[in-house]
């Protein structure tokens, strides 16, 4: 991507002071493009009480009909191309739905950064994989040091389960808890902020629902997916999709300091 900045042209890497290193960045500013990604996203319902110890004081759990698990491959995306997953938890801000990233983990080091950073994703780096479609069926993998912290399988159907993929993307922004430590009180963090952004899928080129017949997670001590899923209902189902994805800027929804 190329900008011109005071007369200057410039690919989106060489601007000054956006991020570290402070002269050829880490990455790009938003908006990142996903052409052609795919996803399998399995629903699931956590217990309000256990929601709660995830959630921050400023947000409220709701006992809605999903939560979610959302496993995705980017073949190609304005920062390159990676793997990601998502545990998605349905509250709500002010009276407002929408999904709180409890955790979300990649397989690329630029992508990870740039999370963290400018949004406030809780990325860790792992092992991801999603199967191709064989037999109707899609496999979803991940492992982070030496654990299977989550595998799911499911069968695609001909429709998603009562859900339009697009309408929960617009209608649920992605809110994060934005944590930046000080460097010298290891107490109390230099920036804490919740956010949220709204991604977009458009163009699909296929939308299939998924009978979900296997998720599981093993326990580590390194990672909390287990203790949410091991109380939570895992036979909600869930969707396949194929389509486009644009992530932009997002919005500070609140100063925490």
């Amino acid at each position: 991507m190329m900008l011109v900045i005071r007369g200057i042209k410039m690919t989106t890497y060489e601007m000054k002071d956006y991020s570290m290193p402070r002269q050829c960045g880490h990455y790009p500013p938003p908006p990142y493009e996903y052409p052609k990604m795919r996803a399998m996203v399995c629903l699931f319902k956590a217990p309000i009480d256990v929601k709660k110890q995830f959630l921050p004081a400023e947000l409220e759990p709701v006992e809605f009909p999903f939560d979610a698990i959302f496993i995705a491959e980017y073949p190609d995306s304005s920062i390159g191309p990676y793997n990601e997953n998502l545990i998605l938890l349905y509250c709500k801000y002010k009276k407002d739905p929408g999904l709180f990233v409890m955790n979300i983990y990649v397989d690329d080091d630029e992508a990870l950064t740039a999370g963290r950073e400018i949004w406030g994703y809780p990325k860790k780096m792992c092992n991801i994989s999603l199967s191709e479609i064989e037999n109707n069926k899609v496999m979803g993998k991940l492992v982070r040091k030496r654990k299977t912290i989550i595998e799911a399988e499911a069968e695609l159907t001909e429709k998603a389960p009562g859900l339009d993929p697009e309408y929960i993307v617009k209608s649920f922004p992605l809110i994060n808890l934005k944590l930046i430590p000080d460097v010298e009180d290891n107490l109390n963090p230099a920036l804490k902020q919740l956010t949220a952004t709204n991604i977009e899928w458009k163009n699909f080129t296929l939308k299939r629902g998924l009978n979900v017949q296997s998720l599981k997670s093993e326990f580590s001590e390194y990672d909390i997916c287990s203790e949410i899923l091991k109380v939570s209902d895992l036979n909600l189902g869930g969707f396949y999709i194929e389509c486009d994805q644009i992530l932009p800027n997002g919005r500070l929804l609140e100063d925490l300091l």
